[in-house]
């Protein structure tokens, strides 16, 4: 990806060093931001494909239908997937129970 993709304003070639300052400061700004939005949802996407994945396992499915089935659950429920996520894998199995007991 080339810098002028990403970047808010294109770079110029002006001769004042304060324009310069202002466009890097700009720059440095969309890039913090995007980094933010990036980790966030990265830090959303993973509790999802684990549960995705606890799922998969526990019921014999594949991935998709993993997807499906708890994608389902959260709109019969009126709940958010990361939340139900972060639940179920925090749950313990039924045989984690029975090791701890």
């Amino acid at each position: 990806m080339s810098e002028t993709t990403l970047s808010p304003t294109p770079s110029s070639s002006t001769l004042d060093p304060a324009d310069d300052l202002v466009a890097m400061r700009d720059r440095v700004r969309f890039y913090r931001a995007r980094a933010e939005q990036l980790q966030y949802a990265l830090d959303h996407r993973l509790p999802i494909e684990q549960a995705k994945g606890i799922l998969a396992e526990r019921y014999q499915i594949d991935i998709e239908a993993a997807f499906e089935l708890l994608r389902s659950f959260c709109r019969n429920n009126n709940m958010k997937i990361h939340d139900v996520a972060k639940t179920l894998i925090k749950q313990p199995t039924e045989s984690d129970r029975r090791i701890s007991c």
